[in-house]
Parts: C-alpha cells; structure tokens; sequence
C-alpha cells in the first residue's frame, strides 16, 4: 500500500499483544525506515486509564518513505480509546512529511496543527 499506490497512512489493528502470534510490532518495524515511538507510548497511557494490562501491549507507529503506518489494538473499544489519542497529531505528522493535507471532520475528532506565525 506504501510503496504501490503512495497511502500516506496505514493503520493496522491487532497483533500487538504478547502472545506468540502477536508480531504485528515486528512486521512494522521491519518494514519503516524509521520508528515513532511517541504513538506507542501515547496508546499505552491512554489504555491505562482503563485497564491494568494496557502495559502487555506493544503498539507502535513508524515511517516508509512518506507514509505514516501505525499499529493499533486489536479489541473495537481499545481501537477507539487508543485512535481517539492519537489521530489529533496525524495530519501535522504527514504534513511534516510533505504528504497530502488531510482534512477532517472536527465535530468527530479536532488534528492538531500549530499556528502559522
């Protein structure tokens, strides 16, 4: 998707745990030139105001050329709860990486951007 038809962003669900079939975190970073892992850290914080185990997870975010991938639970809440967190430094993070300007609908979700000077 990255490198075929030039997706800015890739999001992937599940995979993050510490089971022996949880290699998503692996598969990212093997693909990513380099890795983000403020997103990670951000997600687990988040999942802590809910659960106790939110340490087991390993989610993680990193960057193929010009595309921001980033890996997210697999449970539907804990996708929201962890989404929620971090989508607002989304489109600063693509267009820091000179990618398209996403556009969003700020009664779901407000991005961050800074101030033009």
């Amino acid at each position: 998707m990255v490198d075929n038809e030039n997706c800015c962003l890739v999001v992937t669900t599940g995979g993050t745990g510490p089971a022996k079939r949880d290699v998503t975190p692996e598969a990212t970073e093997a693909v990513c030139d380099r890795m983000m892992p403020g997103f990670g850290e951000l997600m687990r914080a988040e999942s802590l105001k809910y659960v106790p185990t939110a340490i087991l997870s390993r989610q993680t975010a990193g960057l193929r050329g010009s595309s921001l991938i980033i890996n997210l639970p697999g449970k539907p809440k804990s996708i929201r709860e962890c989404l929620d967190a971090v989508f607002p430094a989304v489109p600063y993070c693509i267009d820091l990486m000179q990618g398209p300007y996403l556009e969003c609908n700020e009664n779901v979700i407000k991005p961050f951007r800074p101030k033009n000077k």
